[in-house]
This record gives C-alpha cells, sequence and structure tokens, in this order.
C-alpha cells in the first residue's frame, strides 16, 4: 500500500510538471494563452533570413541552432520586424565567446541609414571578456551603448542560460536567468528584426555559441 501511494504520488507529480513545461523548442500551455509563437522549430530555419554565405556559418544540429566557429562572422536575421515584444531565448556559450542578439535590427539595403550614433540595432551582449580599444565594459546581459549588467551577469558555461527581454516603446527591460539585469528607456530604434550574432574567428578555438527556445509575445 505504501509503495502504491509513493507511485500515485510521483505520476501525479510529473503529470503536473508536464502540464506547465515543455519541450524544448515548444510552447507550454501557458505561453500559448499569452499569444506566444516560436521563431525557431527546433528543425530548420525557414523563418530566418539567411544572406549569400552564411549557410556555412549556421545550421540546426539536434534541435539547437549553432555556429560555425571557424568561419566568419555573421548575423541573422529573422524575416519579419517586430517592434514591441516580449522575447525568450536560451543559449549555451564557450565563456570566450564574443556574441549577443540583436533587437530591432536594421537591413542592410533597407535605404533606412544608421541613427547619428551609428546604431543600426539594439545589441545585447553575449561577452564576459573586455575588447580592447572598445570603450565601455558593455559585457554579458548588457545592451550596448544603452545601459550596463551587473558584473556578475556572466555567462554559465555548459549549461543553457535564458534571457527575457521586453521592448515596449522605450523601455528596454531584460532577464538573465530569471534576474533583472537592465530597466533602461532608449527612444533610438523603434522597429527592426532580431537577429543571432554568431561567435567569433577570433575568439578561443572551438568556441561557439548555440541557440533554442527562441520564442515572441506581440504587444500592442
Amino acid at each position: 500500500m505504501e509503495r502504491l501511494l509513493v507511485l500515485m504520488l510521483t505520476v501525479g507529480v510529473c503529470s503536473g510538471w508536464g502540464q506547465t513545461q515543455a519541450a524544448a523548442n515548444q510552447l507550454t500551455v501557458e505561453e500559448q494563452r499569452e499569444g506566444f509563437t516560436l521563431l525557431f522549430d527546433g528543425k530548420s530555419l525557414d523563418g530566418w533570413d539567411l544572406r549569400p554565405g552564411q549557410e556555412a556559418v549556421w545550421r540546426v544540429v539536434d534541435g539547437v541552432i549553432e555556429n560555425d566557429s571557424s568561419a566568419p562572422g555573421a548575423t541573422m536575421l529573422t524575416k519579419q520586424d517586430f517592434a514591441n515584444y516580449v522575447f525568450k531565448a536560451e543559449f549555451r556559450a564557450h565563456p570566450g565567446v564574443n556574441s549577443g542578439l540583436m533587437l530591432r535590427q536594421r537591413r542592410e539595403g533597407s535605404g533606412t541609414p544608421a541613427t547619428a550614433a551609428g546604431m543600426t540595432g539594439y545589441e545585447l551582449n553575449i561577452r564576459d571578456k573586455i575588447l580592447e580599444n572598445r570603450p565601455g565594459a558593455y559585457l554579458t546581459g548588457s545592451i550596448v551603448e544603452v545601459a550596463l549588467a551587473p558584473a556578475d551577469a556572466t555567462i554559465v558555461p555548459h549549461q543553457w542560460n535564458t534571457f527575457e527581454v521586453t521592448m515596449n516603446g522605450d523601455h528596454l527591460v531584460v532577464l538573465y536567468n530569471g534576474r533583472k539585469v537592465v530597466d533602461a528607456h532608449d527612444s533610438t530604434l523603434a522597429s527592426g528584426a532580431i537577429g543571432l550574432q554568431s561567435a567569433h574567428p577570433v575568439d578561443p578555438p572551438g568556441a561557439k555559441v548555440e541557440f533554442r527556445n527562441l520564442k515572441l509575445r506581440r504587444l500592442p
């Protein structure tokens, strides 16, 4: 009787967990109710704009988007532009990479010039190393030229790290591994693509970045 009770409790807990969690690259029941959509289905890059030559940089392996770190650096953009939204992403990276997520990124050849500050998109950094001859220490979790994340918001190697970004008008909020690291206001860019920035060839040998669970909910 005691063993049966333990089994029933175990089944109940697992069943309850399954109702609130989802496998990789799938929406939870709650996310479906909230109106999230997937930007990556775990199988293809159909929702992304691969410019000539980028096919050698990006690939899908076992449900994960990863870059070939030996190839030239490249930023892959969504085919759609977005203005106000909540964006969720998971990444796994070598601690020596220089990578990031681009938000409201302007497209090459769009005819829209860069801003007065030269900004073509908000860059949410995935980078723990300070680069020479670069002003400011905009490291992991920071939005370059907008807001600095705390110094201890670093890449946790060999595991999936999470971002949840809210872009609502000029209000920019970043949660990194569940912790708020940016809460800032900037009206430089109003709309644009979301981009995945590859690790750079100058990074340590074998260093790469991987992405999964890319989910977006549009805001009014």
